[in-house]
Formats: C-alpha cells, sequence, structure tokens
C-alpha cells in the first residue's frame, strides 16, 4: 500500500506544482485596540483578506504568538461572535495575538498559500521565531497546507485543531449534487467545498499530505466534538440540522457522532493527537461554533500551547473510516423534478429534515391517493442570522404503505430517513486505504439491497456520475454519466466503468422499486495517467450533443451527430436516474440530426433531466433543466 501512496504522492504533487504559480497573495494588516476599547460591534472583514493583530499585553515575551485561523465562511468573524471573548481571554493570560482571515469559501489550497504568507508577515511583526495556531474547521486544513505543501512549518510550532475535518464531511458530499447545488449557492458557501469531501479528503488530500516528507503529525493537537444539538450561539439551529443530516448519512453516535459540520471520527488528523473523546462525553459535547467560544474551550486548549510536544505524545488514535455506506434515506428537491418518495410495507416511521429559505415556508405532506396531511408539528428553527437558511424537522408515526408527495410554494431541499425497511449500501473495490483512480483504470462501483428474505431482482440501482472539479478542488466544466448497475445473486448489483478523465467526481446512487426507493451520495476521484497516449485519445472523443432552448418549458429541440452508425440510443432521464424515454436512431444516416421532444407528453415536473446519446458504447449526457 506504500506503494500506492507514492504513486498519489508524485501525480497528485505535480498537479499541484501547476496551480502554484501564482501572484503573491493580497491582504491588508491592521492592529486592533485593546479587549476593552474594542467595539462590541466589531465583525471582522466580510469580504477582503486581513490581519488584525491583537494589542499586545504586558509579559507576553516568555509566551508564544497565538494565530487564529478560521473556518470555511466566516472570514475570522467566528472568534468575535456575540460572547465569545477569546480576544481578551487571550490577551488577560498574557498572549500576543493575530487573527487571520484568508478567504469566504476558496477552500484549503487558496487559504493554505494565503497563510503561508500571512506566517512570514506575523512572525516578523512579532520578531519570533514561529507560531501557535488555533485553526477551527477548514482552517486546520488550510494550516497543514501552509506547513507541508508551501514549506511554512518550521514558523508554526504546533497547531490546536478544533472541529476540523481532516477526512472532510458528508455535507459537503450532498453540497456537489444537483439536488442542493440551489441552496449552496443561496447560502453563499463558495467553490471551494469539494475540497471538504469525504471522497477528495480520503482520496488525494490526506495521501498526498501524509506522505510528504515535510510533514509534521506530531504538530496537531485535535479537538473534535459531537453535540450538534447542544449549541449556544445564534448559529446552534444551522449546526442541529446539520447534525442531524450527518446522523442519517452515516455519522452518527456509532461513529463518535458529529459537531453540526464535523463527523468526530473525521476529526483527527493521522498522528495528530486526539484530545477529546466523543460520542458521550461531556467534555466534547459542543456544535462546529461552539467549539470557538473562549467560556468553553480555552481551559482545554490552553495546556497546549507551551509544553514540549513530546510530553504529549501518549497515543496515537487512529480514525474509524468507514470502509462502506449504508442508507435508509432518500434526497428530495424542489429545484428538480423529485419530491416524491415510498412508504414501503413495515417502514412506516418516518423523520423529514427541511431545509428551506424562509421562515414562513409551509409544506404539505400528500398522499397520492389524494389523502392530505399537513404538517402539523413541524419545527423550524431560523438560522438566518448565520447562513440565511431555515431548518424544519417533522416526525410521522404509522404512515400507510404507498406514494407521498411534499408540496409547497418555496424552494426546498428534504431528507427523508426511514427508521424501517430497506437498507441501501454501496461499496467498491475503494478501501479506506485508497480512494482514487488513474485514468484507464477500471472502476467498480458495487451495491447491495440489504433484506435477504426478499428478491429485488425487479429493483433497479442506478448511479449518476458527474465530474465536479480539478483534482485542487477548482470548479470545471461538468460532465455527466448515467450509469445502470447489473443485478446479481443475493441482492447485489455491481457495474465496471472506465475513461474518466483526471478530476473529482460526485457520485449519487439511487435503489428504486414499486415499493421503495433509497439514495446514497459518494464520489471518487481520478488522477491523470503519466504515460498513455491511447487513454488521452479515448477521452477526448466526444459526440455533439445539444438541447434548445434549455431551459426548457415544454418542447426542446435535441441536436445530435451520428458519426457511425450501429446500436445508436437517444434517452430522456429523470434528476434520480430513472429511464423516461428511449429512442432508437440506429436507422439514421451519418450526419446532422435533430429531434423535438414535448417534455408535456410524459408529464414531467419542473426540475433537473439527462439526455442521453449513445453510440455503440460511446455515451454523452447533456443536463437540462424544465421550469414552469
Amino acid at each position: 500500500m506504500k506503494k500506492l501512496y507514492t504513486s498519489i504522492v508524485f501525480t497528485f504533487l505535480g498537479l499541484l506544482l501547476a496551480f502554484n504559480i501564482s501572484a503573491q497573495p493580497n491582504y491588508t494588516t491592521t492592529t486592533l485596540p485593546s479587549p476593552d476599547n474594542l467595539s462590541p460591534f466589531f465583525a471582522g472583514s466580510i469580504v477582503s483578506s486581513k490581519i488584525y493583530y491583537g494589542a499586545q499585553p504586558d509579559n507576553s515575551a516568555d509566551k508564544p504568538v497565538l494565530v487564529f485561523v478560521h473556518g470555511f465562511i466566516d472570514l475570522a468573524n467566528s472568534w468575535f461572535i456575540a460572547g465569545n471573548e477569546m480576544y481578551g481571554t487571550a490577551y488577560d493570560n498574557g498572549y500576543r495575538t493575530a487573527f487571520v482571515a484568508t478567504t469566504r469559501g476558496q477552500g484549503m489550497w487558496a487559504n493554505g498559500e494565503i497563510l503561508a504568507s500571512m506566517l512570514e508577515d506575523i512572525t516578523a511583526h512579532y520578531g519570533v521565531d514561529d507560531v501557535v495556531i488555533v485553526a477551527h474547521s477548514n482552517g486546520g486544513k488550510a494550516s497543514e497546507v501552509a506547513m507541508f505543501y508551501e514549506g511554512k512549518k518550521d514558523l508554526v510550532n504546533r497547531v490546536i485543531s478544533l472541529g476540523t475535518p481532516f477526512y472532510g464531511t458528508e455535507l459537503a458530499d450532498l453540497s456537489q449534487t444537483f439536488l442542493f447545488r440551489w441552496l449552496v449557492d443561496f447560502i453563499g458557501l463558495g467553490g471551494g467545498a469539494s475540497t471538504s469531501t469525504t471522497y477528495y479528503m480520503g482520496g488525494l488530500a490526506r495521501p498526498y499530505l501524509d506522505n510528504l516528507y515535510t510533514n509534521e503529525p506530531n504538530k496537531f493537537f485535535n479537538f473534535g466534538a459531537w453535540g450538534w444539538n447542544n449549541g449556544s450561539t445564534i448559529a446552534a439551529p444551522t449546526m442541529f440540522v446539520g447534525g442531524g443530516i450527518l446522523n442519517v448519512n452515516g455519522s452518527g453516535a456509532s461513529q463518535g457522532g458529529n459537531d453540526g459540520v464535523t463527523p468526530y471520527w473525521s476529526s483527527t488528523r493521522p498522528g495528530g493527537l486526539a484530545i477529546w473523546p466523543g460520542y458521550g462525553h461531556p467534555n466534547s459535547r459542543y456544535d462546529h461554533i461552539d467549539v470557538t467560544m473562549d467560556y468553553l474551550v480555552w481551559d482545554d486548549i490552553q495546556p497546549y500551547f507551551t509544553n514540549p510536544l513530546g510530553t504529549f505524545r501518549t497515543t496515537n488514535e487512529s480514525v474509524n473510516y468507514k470502509k462502506e455506506i449504508l442508507s435508509k434515506t432518500q434526497y428530495l428537491s424542489s429545484e428538480t423534478d423529485m419530491t416524491t418518495f415510498t412508504i414501503e410495507e413495515g417502514a412506516k416511521d418516518i423523520s423529514i429534515t427541511f431545509l428551506h429559505t424562509t421562515e414562513e415556508d409551509q409544506f404539505t405532506l400528500k398522499n397520492i391517493n389524494n389523502a392530505e396531511a399537513r404538517i402539523q408539528e413541524m419545527n423550524v428553527m431560523p438560522a438566518e442570522g448565520y447562513l440565511k437558511m431555515f431548518g424544519s424537522t417533522a416526525q410521522f408515526k404509522n404512515l400507510e404503505a404507498g406514494q407521498y408527495e411534499v408540496e409547497s410554494d418555496m424552494p426546498f431541499a428534504a431528507i427523508i430517513n426511514y427508521e424501517n425497511g430497506v437498507t441501501l449500501q454501496y461499496t467498491s473495490d475503494l478501501t479506506d486505504e485508497k480512494l482514487a483512480y488513474t485514468e484507464g483504470e477500471t472502476i467498480n462501483l458495487n451495491a447491495a439491497l440489504l433484506d435477504t428474505e426478499i428478491d429485488y431482482s425487479d429493483a433497479s440501482i442506478t448511479a449518476i456520475v458527474t465530474l465536479t472539479s480539478d483534482l485542487k478542488g477548482l470548479p470545471v466544466e461538468e460532465k455527466t454519466s448515467i450509469v445502470e448497475l447489473d443485478f446479481s445473486s443475493d441482492n447485489t448489483f455491481s457495474t465496471a466503468l472506465k475513461g474518466f478523465e483526471a478530476g473529482v467526481y460526485n457520485v449519487i446512487i439511487n435503489a428504486q422499486h414499486d415499493d421503495f426507493t433509497r439514495t446514497i451520495v459518494t464520489g471518487f476521484a481520478v488522477q491523470e495517467s503519466e504515460v498513455n497516449v491511447e487513454i488521452a485519445a479515448s477521452l477526448n472523443e466526444t459526440i455533439q450533443l445539444k438541447a434548445f432552448p434549455n431551459p426548457i418549458v415544454d418542447v426542446t429541440t435535441i441536436d445530435f451527430e451520428i458519426t457511425t452508425q450501429g446500436d445508436n440510443y437517444l434517452r430522456l432521464y429523470n434528476s434520480f436516474g430513472r429511464l423516461i424515454q428511449e429512442v432508437s436512431v440506429a436507422d439514421l444516416p451519418v450526419g446532422q440530426h435533430q429531434v423535438s421532444w414535448n417534455f408535456n407528453d410524459w408529464n414531467l415536473t419542473s426540475g433537473t433531466y439527462f439526455i442521453e446519446i449513445q453510440q455503440n458504447n460511446l455515451k454523452q449526457v447533456l443536463p437540462v433543466s424544465k421550469v414552469k
């Protein structure tokens, strides 16, 4: 396996170096007044990169300089959120400080580059050899990039990480799907979320960073938490919703719990020291924002600022990384055509988590047989002050088997969690030691329906595979493939894929049956092949496929080219990969052709659909949108 890691390291390193020809990061500096004179309304930068130097306390020369690094979206604001006296507490205890604002939502590589330059300025400003970093969330990942990739490890004595997703988070996985993309855009999370997916971190970033010759894992002291439902700040409702989503996506109590953003299992850097225990321990019952609050965590983190590193190396806690993904969930989105779900016999009890945009939003749960039941006990939890988003939950007991539809006048996303019923299992030939492929390598996707007493041979499992970013997490022109997993024995389904270009791919696995539906969101990465001209040529082979107008009101014209006669088809899929229409174009001659489709002929609702053209073994997929 070491040989595999070495291959990953050098391939990924070559790609990153190609991106490292950038201008010196631009940021400004300012000095804060003493904490007593700082305005209670101070919130830090909103859009720009900046260093905030704290006022210098008396008798600080014998203590390290503390550099506070923010998380994914807040640009240092969490350190100054109402009730957080982290600056004042550090000042009163005699510590010199610097609070840095890198970027909002651009991810670990961009923030790490800026932080590396800032570390040079901060050490020069205070006349010290190195600093202690206190990093929240993705700030821990930016710190390791600055230290080990950007070469500033000697400027950092140690890193205290607070809720850092070193192995990613399933929330980032969801953010990369078209099901939740509209909500991510509404919140304004930025494009860097792809570098926090579990498959990006586990497949590329972790093997690369952990195997750099500059790596010094003993400098990391990791504080992971599990109190997603125990928040004390304005962000508590958002963390409550995020934690509920993580619970049903595999990061619940059995995996150590989560803090509303970061799973506990993901919060320890390999080789670092896990300070807090996981689920059930009172020391770590904090949510993702509470881990930044001085009155909750200062007494825990301060002992780790100064003692020699060797005195702390008492354990080396391993990460309990998940080798398989299990799901009793289904995802709905008003911005796709998926607003219906099925209750199978024996399921009955469900919970629904809604993500929506206003506090006044209302939802109706309708039985397809016209028996309506309006949600009466919807728990609306306003979180507008933090992410402009609202979360609502509803519990239903003893529902009749059958199909249901969620209706609302406003856009929403929803997660249906079945307490009983069928479980969808996803695995691949990727293990916790390999989450990346090389161009030309076969990718095996495997799924199973875990109820061996039932024959699921008439079920279908499809995979929607979408290229979402390059290997540095930068957005690219998306390319989508839709594949159906073949049924075999023991209720298992599998398929082998080839021909994917280098990049990071989101995968939506959908199991569909007349009696149930289940969904899993995951992904994988593909690295560049060093020497394979034939692979490069095959990856560049495309079929012309256009549709106009797009978005579609009712009729669209599909423009395509037949380059070779044979087993050729045009197909239309819904947003979960279910085939709606298939038309053979095998009789058409080589050349340019047009076909008009009326979406109203199939009673299609607004949402995302996929048009596919197949020419023998070559396929091309075009996403299209149906609007009212």
